[in-house]
């Protein structure tokens, strides 16, 4: 039984690689989870830059999530005309409303997708983590 455990991970990194390569540079992903897709720039960086900021804020996330035994929470906070969303209580991701122009969405629409899409996204790493 054992064995078989041991056989199936170099599947999923197989899987797992070739989903992460199918991705453009502006897709938002983590641990083999998709979350969502920068199509605006904002604050003077291009999407792609937006997404790769945040792979520093995954590491931080899991930082205060596994090591200093934090708690997963994810809110949407207020900015005026924009939303904030926070994960473990670190600002993550800004929406503005130029994405949720480019998603045809409001701004609080959008926020509430990519921040349900980052709780249950996390939540599957976080299994996978503990097995």
């Amino acid at each position: 039984m054992r064995r078989s455990k041991w056989l199936v991970f170099p599947i999923l990194a197989v899987l797992v690689a070739q989903a992460v390569s199918q991705q453009t540079p502006s897709d938002v992903a983590f641990g083999g989870e998709y979350f969502f897709r920068f199509r605006a720039s904002a604050s003077g960086l291009s999407p792609e830059e937006r997404a790769g900021t945040l792979q520093a804020r995954f590491t931080q996330v899991f930082t205060r999530l596994l090591a200093q035994g934090a708690q997963l929470t994810v809110r949407v906070h207020s900015l005026g005309t924009m939303k904030s969303i926070s994960v473990a209580g670190i600002h993550f991701v800004t929406v503005t409303p130029v994405d949720a122009e480019a998603n045809q969405m409001t701004v609080e629409q959008l926020a509430n997708v990519w921040a349900n899409n980052l709780t249950q996204g996390l939540w599957r790493i976080l299994g996978k983590s503990a097995q």
